[in-house]
C-alpha cells in the first residue's frame, strides 16, 4: 500500500510541476513576444517547451526531487524548488549550446521564466500540501490507523509517525497493551487495550492497524490478532521482524512513518484497479442520475398521493470500515415503519443480522410497485456519485445491525458498499440466511476484478427486468 501511495503522490506532484513549467515558459514568451506559444519569425517556441518538459521528467526520474515531500517545511521546499529550477535551466542551456540553438532562448524569456516558475511551482506545492494534509487526510477517503504498542514505546512511536506527515493516513487512536489507565499519549486518545482491541477495531471505522514495540512480545497473541483483524478486512502492519509469521491472507512490505513493516491483508488492490472501479462508478452514477430524474417525475407525485410523508427516505447506514453516511431511497413505507419494525421482529424471514419479510405491512401500495421494479433504489446513484457507495459491492447495514456484528461479519465492510452485489444477483430476497449473504460477500471481495463488477451489473439488469428474487 505504501509503495502505491508514493507512486500516486509522485505522479501528482510531477503533473503539478509540469503544468507550472508550461505556464511559466508561456509567460516568458508572452512577456517577450506577446504570444505564449507559436511561431516567432523563423522558429517555433513549442519545441522548446517539449525540450523543457522532457528534461524535467528525466531529472525527476534520476534525482528523486519529491523524496520526503510532505516532511519538508516551507523554507526547505523553496530551496528544493530553486535547486530543481536551476538544474533544469542549466541542463536545457547545455543541450541548446551543444545543438547550436542557444539563440532560441533569449535572456528576457529566461528571466521571466525563472521568476514565474519559482513562484508558480512553490505556490502550487504549498497549496497541494495543504489540500492533501488538511483535505484528503481528514476526509473519509484517508486511512484511519490504530497504533498498537506498549506504554514505554507509545510516545516515540507516535512522534515518528506524526513527523512523517503522511497525507493518506490519519492516526485515529492508540491501543496500549499493558493497560496503564491513560486517556491520552502525546495528544492521541487511548481507545483500547489488549482485551478490547478487536472489538474496537470491528466497530470504530479502523482501516489499518500498526503493531510495534512490546506488543510483539506475545507471538501467539500476535498471530491471533493478525488472523482476526485480517478476517475483518483490516490491513495489519507489523514491525519488520514479524515477516515469518504464518498467515492465510496476503503479505507485503510497507512503511508506517519511519518504520518498515510487514502488512497482512485479506486482499490487495492496485491503484489502477481502484481508479478503474471509481471511474466506472462515476460514469454509471451520472447515467443513473439522469434515470433518477426521469423516474422522479412519475414516482414523486405517486408517493405523495399514496401516503403522507416525504418523497425520499433517508437513513444512517454504515459504509466502508464502519464509516457512517446518509443513505437515500424513494420512500416505499409508511412513516412509522421504523417503530413498527420492532413489533415485527419475530416474523423476520432471514436468519441473522438482516430484516426481510414477504408481506411486510409497513410497505405502501405504491411502495410495493417501486420495490418490485427496484425504482426505490434509484436515489442511491447520488450516494455512488458522492463516493459513499459503489455501483457494485456489499449492501450497507443499518447502525443497529452493524452494532451486533461479530468479527467474522466485519470483513464485508472492507470494501465500499454497493447498490448491487453478488448476493443480489444470486437470489436477492430468496436468500434467507445472513451467513450465506456474508459468504457471497466474501467471495466477491476475495475474487474482485473490474470484470466481476461489469458482469454483476449486467446480471442486475437481467434480474431487475425479470423481477426474479425481488419484491
Amino acid at each position: 500500500m505504501y509503495g502505491k501511495k508514493k507512486t500516486v503522490e509522485n505522479i501528482l506532484i510531477l503533473a503539478l510541476d509540469l503544468i507550472c513549467l508550461t505556464a511559466a515558459l508561456g509567460i516568458g514568451f508572452w512577456a517577450r513576444y506577446g504570444l505564449p506559444y507559436g511561431t516567432y519569425g523563423a522558429w517555433d517556441s513549442r519545441w522548446l517547451l517539449t525540450l523543457f518538459l522532457a528534461v524535467y521528467m528525466i531529472l525527476a526520474l534520476l534525482l528523486e526531487p519529491y523524496r520526503h515531500f510532505f516532511r519538508r517545511g516551507p523554507m526547505e521546499e523553496l530551496k528544493q524548488v530553486l535547486k530543481s529550477e536551476l538544474l533544469l535551466y542549466l541542463a536545457v542551456l547545455a543541450i541548446l549550446y551543444l545543438a547550436h540553438q542557444s539563440e532560441d532562448l533569449s535572456r528576457l524569456v529566461s528571466a521571466y521564466f525563472l521568476i514565474s516558475y519559482a513562484l508558480l511551482s512553490y505556490g502550487a506545492r504549498l497549496a497541494f500540501k495543504q489540500l492533501m494534509l488538511k483535505g484528503y487526510r481528514r476526509s473519509r477517503y484517508s486511512s484511519r490507523l490504530l497504533l498498537v504498542t506498549g506504554t514505554a514505546d507509545a510516545e516515540e512511536s507516535i512522534g515518528n509517525i506524526m513527523r512523517y506527515n503522511e497525507w493518506f493516513r490519519q492516526l485515529a487512536g492508540v491501543a496500549l497493551t499493558d493497560d496503564p489507565g491513560l486517556d491520552f499519549v502525546a495528544g492521541i486518545p487511548v481507545v483500547a487495550d489488549s482485551s478490547t482491541l478487536l472489538d474496537y477495531a470491528a466497530h470504530h471505522g479502523v482501516d489499518e492497524v500498526f503493531i510495534t514495540g512490546n506488543a510483539l512480545s506475545d507471538t501467539s497473541r500476535l498471530v491471533r490478532w493478525i488472523e482476526e483483524l485480517g478476517q475483518m478486512g483490516i490491513l495489519v502492519n507489523v514491525n519488520i521482524s514479524a515477516f515469518d509469521i504464518a498467515y492465510t491472507g496476503k503479505k507485503m512490505l510497507g512503511r508506517v512513518g519511519k518504520y518498515a513493516v510487514v502488512a497482512f491483508v485479506r486482499n490487495i488492490f492496485s491503484a489502477r484497479q481502484i481508479l478503474l472501479k471509481r471511474t466506472l462508478d462515476i460514469i454509471g452514477s451520472l447515467l443513473g442520475m439522469v434515470i433518477l430524474g426521469v423516474a422522479a417525475i412519475f414516482a414523486a407525485p405517486a408517493i405523495k398521493l399514496d401516503s403522507p410523508g416525504p418523497v425520499f427516505f433517508k437513513q444512517t447506514r454504515v459504509g466502508r470500515n464502519g464509516r457512517k453516511f446518509t443513505f437515500y431511497k424513494f420512500r416505499s413505507m409508511y412513516l412509522d415503519a421504523e417503530e413498527r419494525k420492532k413489533e415485527l421482529a419475530d416474523q423476520n424471514e432471514v436468519n441473522g443480522l438482516m430484516f426481510k419479510m414477504e408481506d411486510d405491512p409497513r410497505i405502501t401500495r405504491v411502495g410495493r410497485f417501486l420495490r418490485k421494479t427496484s425504482i426505490d433504489e434509484l436515489p442511491q446513484f447520488w450516494n455512488v456519485l458522492k463516493g459513499d457507495m459503489s455501483l457494485v459491492g456489499t449492501r450497507p447495514p443499518t447502525v443497529d445491525e452493524f452494532e451486533q456484528y461479530e468479527a467474522k461479519h466485519r470483513c464485508r465492510l472492507s470494501m465500499t458498499p454497493g447498490l448491487t452485489g453478488l448476493w443480489q444477483v444470486s437470489g436477492r430476497s430468496d436468500i434467507k440466511d445472513f451467513d450465506e449473504v456474508v459468504k457471497l460477500d466474501m467471495e466477491y471481495i476475495d475474487n474482485w476484478s473490474i470484470w466481476t463488477d461489469i458482469k454483476i451489473l449486467l446480471l442486475t439488469v437481467k434480474v431487475v427486468s425479470t423481477g426474479k428474487g425481488s419484491r
